[in-house]
């Protein structure tokens, strides 16, 4: 289900790990890691594009999208997997045959 926001739709509130549940202390990145994650709606369960912004040794803090649109969720740490945003490298001319 959706729910229409500012000229935009958008996802309902995601489901997130209580306080006890996902264990502590709970640690900041400087950085957010680019991951994929699965998120889990009271109708569905997506997996999205989104950033790690704190972790626990249990759970993480997944943000998604972008601005004033942005949400976030705690969410098991197997529920989330590294996403490699760096392009692959154009094929190099050494590896050719000399001409």
């Amino acid at each position: 289900m959706a729910v229409r926001r500012r000229d935009r739709w958008r996802l309902v509130d995601a489901y997130s790990l209580p306080e006890a549940a996902r264990g502590g202390p709970e640690v900041d990145l400087a950085q957010p890691d680019p991951v994929l994650a699965w998120i889990q709606f009271p109708d569905r369960i997506l997996e999205l594009e989104g950033r790690v912004i704190a972790y626990t040794d249990r759970a993480v803090l997944v943000e998604w999208g972008f601005g004033q649109g942005a949400d976030c969720a705690w969410v098991w740490r197997d529920a989330v997997r590294r996403r490699n945003d760096k392009k692959r490298p154009a094929p190099s001319k050494e590896g050719r045959g000399a001409s």
